[in-house]
């Protein structure tokens, strides 16, 4: 699906997943590797929101909790779950800037991460506390394939959006 054509139906509280296929970077190879032990399409997790008639992403990365224009991040996977409440703005939006854990990604991939346990996230672990506060139960998906998992299984779509 073209980003055109999606961007007008993405709704907070949608689910964007990413996935790179690069090796140009240490960044690079570092997501590739998380990808290579998964076995994973997905490398990455964040929650839309949209505001003022823009669209964007939320969601924990090296840089801390952040927000992003989702067209910034393209191309991306999208779960249409058009379920955003008060409380799940409210703790997304309070995270925002708090820091990023490299460690915490490492015990999620292991399957040891225990979440909110800390104001340090991965992305996973941020984006299943806001969909946690938008009604979905995830349990400890905390991991991008966990959490598409997941909702796959509670009969949501996933899409294919490119440039």
């Amino acid at each position: 699906m073209n980003y055109a054509e999606a961007r007008p139906r993405i709704r907070s509280g949608d689910v964007i997943l990413l996935s790179y296929n690069k090796w140009s970077s240490w960044y690079d190879i570092q997501v590739m590797a998380v990808r290579l032990f998964r076995m994973s399409e997905y490398c990455h997790v964040g929650v839309a929101w949209v505001i003022g008639g823009r669209v964007f992403i939320l969601h924990a990365i090296g840089a801390g909790v952040s927000i992003t224009p989702l067209s910034h991040e393209l191309p991306f996977y999208w779960i249409q779950r058009n379920e955003w409440t008060p409380v799940a703005e409210e703790f997304a939006l309070a995270t925002v800037g708090q820091a990023y854990s490299k460690w915490q990604a490492i015990l999620a991939g292991l399957g040891l991460l225990r979440g909110g346990a800390d104001n340090d996230w991965e992305c996973g672990e941020f984006a299943n506390g806001v969909l946690e506060r938008c009604g979905a139960r995830l349990g400890t998906a905390y991991t991008p394939d966990e959490i598409a998992r997941e909702l796959l299984t509670f009969g949501y779509s996933i899409s294919l959006v490119e440039g």
